[in-house]
């Protein structure tokens, strides 16, 4: 069976389904999926909005950040039938950094700032170091952070990102996390690589 056989299969499998799973909880859904899209390509899985009164539920097609895994996953949105119910989306896409963790206590983000760092001469990469007040640190890991920074500037955007760091030291100049999806598209945009200027999502403006 090719690889574009393997995805109409999904889909046939998901259109089937639809109907049942629009209701269920995200939880209960999200290991079906991921079985079935492991049909498809072992490295993709899929993430399932929250049910609400008044909108379609969204299934997010991703690969965690995996670029050489985004083409397969934009092609296999592209093939998705229209689902009542259902929108469905290629990668996960920015969301801000308005909203809380809840910890011990909650992880105060919108206060977190980020300095962007040079790892080369020609600035063709880059990394983050991002600054929080020491309580939000202290209760953080490094995969905890990139799962904070992957729904704030979402996938494509952290996947150009080749070191990460944090911490609760102030730097001088240092800029609110509420700008670092923009900061990071206008370095891809001019610095980045070439091939994934196709990928970057639309930001609002403010």
């Amino acid at each position: 069976m090719t690889q574009q056989e393997k995805m109409d299969e999904f889909w046939l499998w998901f259109e089937s389904q639809a109907e049942q799973l629009v209701d269920q909880p995200s939880l209960e859904i999200i290991d079906e999926l991921a079985e079935q899209l492991a049909n498809v390509d072992s490295g993709i899985t899929a993430e399932v909005s929250n049910m609400t009164e008044n909108s379609d539920r969204e299934l997010i097609i991703t690969a965690h950040g995996d670029a050489s895994r985004f083409e397969l996953i934009g092609t296999l949105v592209q093939r998705a039938p229209q689902i009542p119910g259902w929108r469905v989306l290629a990668l996960k896409p920015p969301r801000g950094f308005s909203f809380h963790v809840d910890g011990k206590e909650r992880l105060s983000i919108s206060d977190w700032r980020f300095v962007p760092l040079k790892s080369s001469p020609e600035f063709d990469e880059i990394g983050l170091r991002i600054e929080m007040p020491e309580r939000d640190a202290q209760k953080l890991n490094e995969d905890a952070l990139s799962l904070v920074l992957e729904e704030g500037v979402g996938e494509v955007l952290l996947s150009l990102c080749s070191h990460i760091e944090f911490g609760f030291s102030e730097t001088a100049g240092a800029l609110s996390i509420h700008s670092l999806a923009e900061t990071i598209s206008d370095w891809a945009l001019v610095r980045g690589p070439k091939s994934m200027r196709a990928w970057l999502p639309p930001l609002e403006q403010h």
